[in-house]
């Protein structure tokens, strides 16, 4: 099989967006461009040129209406709740017929191609040291999960001779976690979740992957509103508050990190055609 060069990859991700968001505006799900997605199309107007993903956010009642509802004769629409192999508390939009990928940190029991995030934003509580208590533990269970995930690997041909003898002394090294589930820890942040988003706050964040940092922590008036911003040969729409948002994240972001860090964050995947 062939790999996927980067531009392929960007390609089709674009086109995986236009189908979601395109389900989106016609359904009135609300959804925002998010993380290097969300900073490509304020600073480059598409992708960030070595960026190997798309995000997307939706808040939580958005969330749940597109997992209920999306439908596509293209792609299809994975999370943990659809699927009980699914080794991940948020959601891809992915393809089943023409690419496959191959990981050392598996998320679904399954073969998939390729994909792009689909997160929920949750209300959380407005005092920031408690907001941050919550936060750092949901993060203590995901990179839990991870672990356990990278020696549950299935060691294949479509890894390379390293990765697989990585894997091999991963499951060798770690005999006890094997013996573990990722999809129970999944289970647990799930359920962490729904215990500690009020029913009412003015601050959200993605808690589902939560390794953006403290620094996540949306108020109200940054996320009501929404723009269409242009990303490539198209517009979708990002939080009107976007500038804030990704001030937060990024700093200064419209300057370009330094040349050793402009690659792509998905290293440990390899995406390719299907013969």
């Amino acid at each position: 099989m062939r790999q996927l060069t980067l531009k392929e990859l960007q390609s089709f991700n674009l086109e995986i967006l236009k189908d979601v968001a395109g389900f989106c505006e016609r359904n009135g799900i609300r959804y925002s461009l998010g993380y290097g997605t969300l900073l490509g199309a304020v600073r480059h107007k598409g992708f960030i040129p070595w960026d190997d993903d798309i995000d997307v956010m939706m808040p939580r009642e958005d969330y749940e209406r597109f997992r209920t509802l999306y439908r596509s004769d293209k792609y299809s629409f994975i999370d943990s709740r659809n699927t009980p192999d699914c080794y991940i508390a948020f959601g891809r939009v992915f393809d089943t017929e023409k690419t496959i990928a191959s990981s050392c940190i598996p998320w679904v029991k399954k073969d998939v191609g390729v994909w792009i995030d689909i997160f929920p934003i949750d209300r959380v509580p407005d005092d920031l040291d408690t907001f941050r208590r919550v936060y750092d533990s949901l993060l203590l269970l995901m990179k839990f999960n991870i672990g356990i995930r990278k020696v549950h690997t299935f060691s294949s041909s479509r890894l390379s001779i390293k990765k697989r003898l990585k894997v091999w002394l991963l499951k060798r090294m770690h005999p006890r976690l094997i013996k573990r589930d990722p999809a129970d820890i999944v289970k647990d942040m799930n359920t962490l979740i729904s215990l500690v988003s009020p029913a009412e706050s003015k601050h959200w964040s993605q808690l589902c992957c939560p390794d953006a940092g403290t620094d996540e922590f949306f108020n109200d008036d940054e996320i009501n509103e929404y723009v269409k911003l242009p990303f490539e040969d198209s517009e979708f729409y990002v939080w009107s508050g976007y500038d804030k948002i990704l001030r937060d994240s990024y700093g200064d972001f419209m300057t370009l990190p330094p040349e050793n860090k402009r690659k792509p964050l998905q290293s440990y995947i390899t995406f390719y055609w299907k013969d």
